[in-house]
């Protein structure tokens, strides 16, 4: 989840170019401002045109306490759109983040392998919804490939171990030679954004957003 932390108030440019929705969405979205809960939280701001005091216009802001609820729940995008889909991934609330390095692997295995791990963990889930995104990296020391990849579990039921057990259906398990699979809860606090745009890194050999 995007933390907007830089200023208090966003005027509709800046919104747009924060949450992966367009004008109309916009547009629908911004009548919930006039509700007693969220009507102290906007204001409307006087400003010059094209820099001449002789022409004014007012632009609505809004402030930042309430941007996630008004525009951060957005259905997955078209993935090709790729600002989009870069918006969307730094607005979901993650639970999980990591990378996954099957020995001898091609894009084309790792697709495949990222399908057979939403359908393992969806099978573990019980009834919390699971998400997840994965984008695919041509490997440093060889012309292989690995996957870093962002997983939400919206009621918090897949533990380390049962995600773990997961990944190594499809790669093989780390050992105290090598490790093949990094799994990390994902930590607002100390990581922001990092570990979204770490996975966000390279859309080149590929990237799905799996549920």
């Amino acid at each position: 989840m995007l933390k907007l932390e830089k200023k208090e108030w966003y005027n509709k440019s800046e919104i747009l170019q924060i949450y992966p929705i367009g004008l109309t969405t916009y547009k629908q979205r911004i009548k919930k401002i006039n509700t007693p809960q969220l009507s102290g939280y906007t204001r409307m701001v006087r400003q010059s045109l094209n820099e001449s005091n002789l022409k004014m216009i007012e632009k609505r802001e809004i402030h930042r306490e309430v941007l996630n609820e008004l525009f951060g729940d957005v259905r997955v995008p078209d993935l090709r759109n790729i600002p989009n889909v870069i918006k969307w991934v730094n607005n979901t609330t993650w639970s999980w983040f990591g990378d996954v390095i099957p020995s001898k692997s091609f894009p084309s295995e790792l697709k495949a392998k990222m399908d057979y791990l939403i359908r393992q963990l969806n099978k573990k889930r019980g009834s919390s919804k699971v998400l997840l995104f994965y984008s695919i990296e041509k490997n440093t020391k060889d012309n292989y490939f690995h996957s870093h990849f962002l997983i939400k579990d919206e009621s918090c039921n897949l533990c380390r171990e049962v995600i773990m057990e997961c990944l190594e259906l499809i790669s093989e398990k780390n050992t105290s030679k090598e490790t093949r699979i990094y799994l990390k809860p994902y930590d607002y606090s100390n990581h922001g954004t990092n570990g979204s745009n770490y996975t966000l890194k390279n859309f080149q050999y590929g990237y799905d957003i799996l549920k």
